[in-house]
């Protein structure tokens, strides 16, 4: 079922792609763990497709054919603490219970990503050239083996696949062409960085998969929290 989710994922994040301007990222294509953000969309997808059920983790599963290691129950019970409650924390402040699984190096990055998600920023397009910078960096400088580099990377790509998920879609909704900084795109940047966070937190702690299971579902959430105090 989430191969079908897959696919219509990724015709929707083409089209965003082209609505929003992004650019492709040469990063991306050298990130080992881009296809966190990847299947993090598909599952997106699929849990957003029906807007009368809200995006759970029991859906991940019996609806978006997500195959937890033990029972539901137990996958719930695992994960169901780490959905978002509170839309107003930064990416350092959710990333800051688990700063001991980073190194210094790696917690550089942490304060990185979270300027580059600053509500200061102008335009989703500026936002994802900063995100793809700074993943470039992040292979260079960090690689790949320790649970910390493999948290930044994954957290760069849920940033970079979760900004153009949710760009057209609150851009439909939310478009205020008369505001300074719009709307749309402080909602935007306020449900990346939670579900950002969810992927980095995923990684570091080990889950299997690396892409933190929770984080589709956490993204629902957190949009539906965020609208909801905006």
């Amino acid at each position: 079922m989430i191969a079908k989710h897959r696919l219509v994922a990724s015709a929707t994040l083409a089209l965003a792609l082209a609505a929003a301007g992004f650019s492709s990222s040469a990063a991306a294509a050298g990130n080992p763990l881009d296809n966190v953000g990847v299947e993090h969309n598909a599952y997106l997808g699929c849990l957003m497709a029906d807007a009368s059920q809200p995006p759970s983790l029991q859906l991940l599963v019996t609806r978006c054919g997500y195959r937890p290691q033990g029972s539901l129950d137990d996958f719930i019970q695992t994960f169901q603490p780490y959905m978002p409650t509170n839309p107003n924390l930064s990416y350092s402040q959710r990333i800051e219970p688990y700063r001991g699984q980073f190194s210094a190096a790696e917690y550089a990055f942490v304060k990185r990503i979270e300027a580059a998600l600053s509500p200061q920023a102008q335009s989703p397009e500026e936002i994802d050239r900063a995100l793809a910078a700074l993943e470039a960096q992040a292979l260079a400088q960090l690689g790949d083996k320790s649970p910390g580099a493999r948290g930044i990377l994954a957290s760069l790509s849920t940033a970079r696949h979760s900004l153009q998920f949710w760009t057209p879609y609150y851009i439909d909704r939310l478009e205020d062409s008369h505001a300074k900084l719009p709307k749309w795109l402080r909602v935007v940047i306020k449900v990346v960085a939670t579900v950002a966070t969810d992927a980095a937190v995923g990684a570091v702690l080990g889950s299997n998969p690396v892409t933190a299971p929770a984080a589709g579902p956490a993204a629902g959430a957190a949009s539906g929290i965020v609208a909801k105090e905006l």
